[in-house]
């Protein structure tokens, strides 16, 4: 398939999949939350992942040969840890340890399958196109809800404003790089693997957030 075609492909594959969340929108969108308690816990979770995020884009540095996207990990690399930073203002704003919480199963999970991937296109499809995809797509609709309190959107139009200035950045190196049948096989296998562990976190988060489950 042309490779642009491709990309375009991978995106509304990202898209129909958030469709999908609307049908019943996850806690951790907090729109779904009627109480600062819930935030909290969502808050921190999320601070958790962005964090981690700045971690694996890191550590994909040195393996990275494309140069235009070395320099982009490397940008993503300090903009997730000032990401972090702006979630952690806000819980000690609400006299909140943003660093008091341990990971969910299937948060490790997805993660740790990020950091697993070793090719540049299947990285970027499975993290930034799809999991930053549907981060931002949650960030977008939480900031638009009348539901979700100012001391929990103000930091998030800032980050929002952060990943909508990247455009379609994850597409475009697809469109770029992902040009044989394997290449594009296997972005389709990761993108799938990484809406499938969305999805799991997702539940896990719900599980913990309403009904106090602990693993």
């Amino acid at each position: 398939m042309d490779s642009q075609r491709f990309a375009d492909d991978m995106v509304a594959r990202v898209e129909r999949f958030c469709a999908t969340l609307d049908e019943r929108l996850p806690a951790y969108s907090y729109i779904p939350l009627t109480d600062d308690a819930a935030r909290i816990k969502v808050m921190k979770n999320r601070h958790w992942n962005e964090i981690r995020a700045g971690e694996i884009f890191g550590s994909w540095l040195k393996s990275t040969p494309e140069q235009d996207v070395k320099a982009a990990l490397a940008a993503a690399t300090h903009e997730e840890f000032e990401h972090a930073i702006l979630l952690e203002a806000a819980l000690q704003a609400k006299g909140e340890d943003a660093f008091d919480y341990l990971p969910l199963p299937a948060q490790v999970a997805m993660f740790n399958a990020f950091e697993s991937l070793t090719g540049t296109v299947e990285r970027m499809a499975a993290f930034p196109l799809a999991g930053e995809g549907v981060a931002n797509y949650m960030i977008k609709r939480s900031i638009e809800a009348s539901t979700v309190p100012d001391w929990v959107t103000a930091p998030y139009r800032d980050i929002h404003a952060d990943e909508e200035s990247h455009g379609n950045y994850p597409a475009e190196v697809l469109a770029k790089y992902a040009k044989t049948p394997e290449q594009q096989d296997f972005v389709r296998r990761v993108v799938e693997m990484s809406l499938v562990l969305r999805r799991q976190y997702f539940d896990n988060v719900d599980r913990w957030v309403y009904e106090d489950k602990v693993w």
